[in-house]
């Protein structure tokens, strides 16, 4: 509390349903931008006037998939609380939009300065959340994302919105290719790029960095190569340009 007891201006409260925004247990949930979706938020809020800090942050989700530990860093650095929901199976549906209800009911009776709910899915399912929310004279805003396991927004949850908002979703990356893929990738590259091949053989440099721009992350050594010159020559049927020869061994000259 501030100075006479007047609650601070943190009157933003954030309830992420994870579970709705990757695609639910069939779903891959590192493909929630939690970091971009909050930053996203906050923005939003500055930008339009009606909200400022963010008093609330929780994420709802089945914490225990071993896939969610990717989230420790984005949860911990946007100080976003984890609420383990135990079970999606049809033994308990819909757990986390009940967990999330009640939650979202509970800080808008305990804390009556908290004006602004952001309620991130697209679940038509929060309908009557949001109008109690209204009643309560509390400002709703809904956010989705568009991402590719999400599913189709409620239009009804998007009119009964004071905002909508969708967060924006980079591609994301390809997969690391397979030795068969890479070596399929290089000799499409040296026969059509002119500028690879010199004097029938191929410039290292040029192809190593037209592989980087499709795999960023693959190398030679993903494929247990000291060098790109040793996949190439092992695996393509080419020759690697060399900068340096290795020099003939000298003939042993009888005394």
């Amino acid at each position: 509390m501030e100075p006479g007891g007047t609650p601070p201006r943190r009157n933003v409260a954030v309830f992420l349903d994870m579970e709705n925004l990757y695609g639910g247990v069939a779903g891959h949930p590192t493909s929630v931008p939690v970091g971009s979706i909050l930053k996203d938020i906050g923005q939003l809020v500055r930008d339009s006037g009606v909200g400022a800090l963010t008093a609330v942050a929780r994420a709802y989700a089945n914490w225990g998939r071993a896939e969610m530990g990717t989230y420790r860093r984005q949860l911990l650095g946007h100080g976003v609380e984890p609420v383990q929901i135990f079970s999606f199976s049809q033994d308990i549906k819909n757990a986390a939009d009940i967990e999330l209800v009640v939650d979202a009911l509970r800080v808008a009776a305990e804390a009556p300065w908290i004006e602004v709910f952001v309620i991130v899915s697209g679940d038509g399912g929060y309908v009557p959340l949001v109008r109690r929310l209204h009643a309560l004279g509390k400002y709703v805003i809904v956010v989705t994302t568009s991402g590719p396991d999400v599913g189709a927004v409620s239009s009804m949850l998007r009119s009964a919105a004071d905002q909508f908002h969708v967060v924006a979703v980079p591609e994301p990356p390809a997969p690391p290719p397979t030795l068969a893929e890479y070596r399929e990738a290089i000799l499409s590259l040296v026969g059509a790029d002119p500028e690879l091949l010199i004097d029938g053989r191929v410039n290292g440099a040029r192809l190593g960095m037209l592989l980087r721009k499709r795999w960023p992350g693959t190398t030679s050594k993903s494929f247990q190569y000291r060098s790109l010159g040793a996949l190439v020559e092992e695996n393509c049927g080419l020759r690697m340009i060399r900068h340096v020869e290795p020099k003939p061994v000298p003939e042993m000259v009888p005394a």
